[in-house]
């Protein structure tokens, strides 16, 4: 997500969710274990910063956001070309007419509420990459223009075809649609996120809280101010590019679930979701 998030048409997409939905995907039984083979990155995010660890091992990560601020935050992580730099990033990311080839987007934790944590499995090569926060403020302003960035240096040799962890649930994007069940089991999960393209995707996890309805999500998510929010981020990947895909573990309380894709389409033409990328999900 590189963008504000207006949402004028989110009222229509949430009612028109479930009819426009592809079959459910399969799904396993729940996981037995994570991934022990893989090396951990923990990052804090505070109001507006990122602190934690800066170098990792090339091969399976384990990349944890453990959120103690008190705004949702989430980290994208991009592995950038050789002689590029953060600030090059952060220049370049809000010119559409700007090649960002180098800029290679391969998920990373997603958005995630005040007190909570969420781990993504990434396999990493050497080299330099940005970790950044697209979440906006009310204005519509990303944490990133706040501060929210970092660089990780990953060092050793290439990272090969490490085993990853074995997801439960498989969630499918494309242009513009998410395949994934209609309901799940409350618990821990592991997801993992396919990106058919053709366009990048990330995923935002919702848990729609008690006495909010679309209404209210709508206006929220136009303005998603720090406090008293209609819904708990609870996890989710960043921005991936095409045939990218990724993992991450999250426990999902009952309740009541938006599944969206909140990436600005061209041309200031609104989201992903409000253009179907949108599915709710019932947890029992």
């Amino acid at each position: 997500m590189r963008s504000s998030l207006p949402a004028a048409l989110v009222a229509a997409a949430l009612a028109g969710c479930t009819a426009s939905t592809p079959k459910p995907a399969a799904t396993a039984a729940p996981p037995t274990a994570t991934a022990p083979n893989a090396s951990l990155v923990r990052v804090v995010a505070h109001d507006f910063t990122f602190d934690g660890d800066k170098t990792a091992p090339a091969g399976l990560v384990a990349v944890r956001l453990v959120n103690q601020g008190h705004a949702i935050h989430m980290m994208g992580v991009a592995r950038m070309d050789s002689g590029k730099t953060l600030a090059d990033v952060v220049r370049d990311i809000t010119n559409p007419k700007v090649d960002m080839s180098y800029w290679h987007e391969l998920g990373g934790p997603g958005a995630v509420s005040a007190g909570d944590s969420v781990t993504d499995y990434l396999v990493l090569e050497p080299g330099t990459y940005s970790l950044i926060c697209f979440w906006p403020d009310s204005t519509g302003k990303g944490h990133v223009q706040d501060g929210m960035m970092a660089t990780l240096t990953v060092t050793g040799t290439n990272a090969g075809a490490p085993a990853l962890p074995a997801p439960d649930v498989y969630v499918r994007q494309t242009d513009f649609h998410l395949e994934l069940p209609d309901t799940l089991n409350a618990g821990p999960h592991m997801f993992r996120i396919d990106n058919d393209g053709p366009s990048s995707h990330d995923l935002a996890v919702l848990r729609i809280l008690p006495g909010h309805d679309e209404a209210a999500i709508e206006t929220w998510l136009e303005h998603p101010t720090m406090h008293d929010a209609p819904v708990e981020a609870v996890g989710g990947i960043v921005g991936q590019s095409r045939w990218a895909s990724s993992e991450f573990a999250a426990t999902l309380p009952a309740g009541d679930y938006l599944f969206l894709c909140m990436m600005p389409m061209p041309g200031g033409k609104g989201t992903h979701y409000m253009h179907g990328m949108i599915k709710r999900v019932h947890v029992t």
